[in-house]
């Protein structure tokens, strides 16, 4: 039988090779989803329906190999599960429990284990469906497809009907990369962009949600009183605690009414609101970085896609507390598009390139948090009604890292905070979320208010 073609990683995968280097934790490199639906699934039905997406989603048969010449790729001809674990909670705490407890758990990549799926039914007789999966096969995006199209050939083999239409293979991304003659050349270009958008006159400052702590103790351990970035990494003080803060109704309902009335992404706004809360919490300091997870989907057949093509990248900005926040809210939305095309570059490039223009060492980080907005529309899952339930991962590799959606259920906004006890405690935590609402709200609700203004009132 002759042996799979290997492909080398893409330059969005290579984001996962960089984390695994400062992490002894490798869960850290993955992400756990978790679904909940109204309906009572047939399990053996829907344990038949992931056979067949195993078979027309590529990325779920995509297996990784390490060689000389570093990591590579193959993928499967084909690939059957016999059974999937199955749980009756009888409590929601029960099901975090046993749920964070798997999330914890490191995939073995390079023996096979490329992610894990639980089914269960929930105290309240929901039906759930669990997914651990490292960062190499799948980004956010594509635990979505993974959801959506597992539901739709469940429906197909339960109603009988054809099925859905086909995915994009995710093999055919990687070879386009891969055989891209003139990527290098384009990198080139965009390494220089990177440059002039990133890392302008000076350098960076680390903004943490509890203020600069972190940073006056590098300063007398390193005897760098100027110093701007610590050293944030921290492989064995990485522990982290999970929080989910809910918006209540009516405040969500402002911000929702605010962001279709202005026709704005809500990412935009909750981030401002973050920047904000960052700046008050660090002495004003207006210059903030996020790592935020590019999706690099930009063609239909690309946004069809099951596999991880998403990139991190540092999103800086430099606020002008003269602006007002509706002017804050048109400078994010037109930096995000400049910084979606610059996604192509590997992470171990955008860190290189940090090196060079401040010397800063690989163990430093000009950003204090990843964020990541989840659009989840109320038919995101077929029309079907759902929940997204967060896990703890147990570890991670940044101080913080905060996902936020809207919830198609309720209509509430979630905030759920995975954050480092080594450098932050809850209530710093609820404290600087309690400052993030409240710059939101006093933005959504005047608009024309000035972000000095607003740093004046949280």
């Amino acid at each position: 039988m002759d042996r799979p073609t290997r492909y080398k990683l893409l330059h969005s995968q290579e984001m996962v090779t960089y984390m695994r280097r400062f992490t002894i934790h490798n869960q850290s490199t993955q992400i756990s989803a978790s679904m909940l639906f109204e309906e009572a699934f047939d399990f053996d039905l829907l344990t038949r329906a992931l056979n067949v997406e195993i078979a027309r989603n590529d990325c779920m048969r995509l297996r990784l190999v390490r060689t000389l010449s570093g990591t590579k790729q193959y993928f499967l001809p084909s690939y059957k599960i016999t059974s999937v674990p199955f749980y009756r909670f009888s409590s929601d705490a029960e099901r975090d429990r046993v749920l964070d407890r798997e999330a914890a758990k490191a995939l073995n990549v390079y023996g096979g284990e490329t992610y894990s799926i639980i089914f269960y039914v929930n105290a309240d007789g929901r039906s759930g469906i669990f997914l651990r999966v490292t960062h190499f096969v799948m980004d956010a995006a594509a635990t979505f497809t993974f959801y959506r199209d597992l539901l739709a050939v469940y429906d197909s083999l339960k109603d009988g009907t054809p099925m859905p239409r086909p995915l994009t293979r995710f093999e055919d991304v990687i070879k386009k990369e891969v055989e891209d003659a003139d990527l290098p050349a384009k990198l080139a270009v965009v390494r220089e962009k990177v440059k002039e958008r990133l890392y302008p006159d000076k350098p960076p400052f680390f903004c943490a949600p509890n203020g600069p702590k972190l940073i006056q103790r590098d300063r007398k351990l390193l005897l760098q009183p100027n110093l701007t970035v610590p050293m944030a990494y921290a492989p064995f003080r990485d522990k982290t605690n999970f929080l989910k803060l809910r918006l209540s109704e009516a405040d969500s309902e402002k911000i929702a009414a605010f962001v279709k009335e202005n026709r704005l992404s809500a990412e935009w706004v909750i981030q401002l609101g973050m920047r904000l809360a960052l700046s008050a919490a660090n002495d004003r300091v207006n210059d903030s970085v996020f790592l935020v997870l590019c999706p690099r989907r930009r063609t239909v057949a690309e946004k069809r896609c099951g596999g991880e093509m998403a990139s991190p990248m540092a999103w800086r900005e430099i606020l002008d507390e003269s602006e007002t926040f509706r002017e804050g809210l048109k400078r994010l939305s037109v930096s995000q598009l400049e910084l979606f095309r610059l996604a192509d570059i590997p992470t171990p490039e955008l860190r290189k390139i940090e090196g060079e223009i401040f010397g800063h060492l690989p163990v430093q980080c000009c950003a204090s948090m990843m964020f990541s907005f989840l659009p989840l529309e109320p038919d995101a899952m077929g029309g079907r009604a759902f929940e997204y339930v967060g896990a703890n991962f147990g570890h991670y590799i940044m101080p913080l890292y905060v996902i936020t959606i809207k919830d198609p259920k309720s209509g509430r906004y979630v905030f759920s905070y995975v954050h480092r006890l080594s450098q932050t405690t809850d209530a710093e935590i609820e404290d600087f979320h309690n400052r993030v609402v409240k710059a939101i709200l006093l933005g959504v609700e005047d608009p024309a208010r000035t972000l000095g203004d607003i740093l004046d009132s949280i």
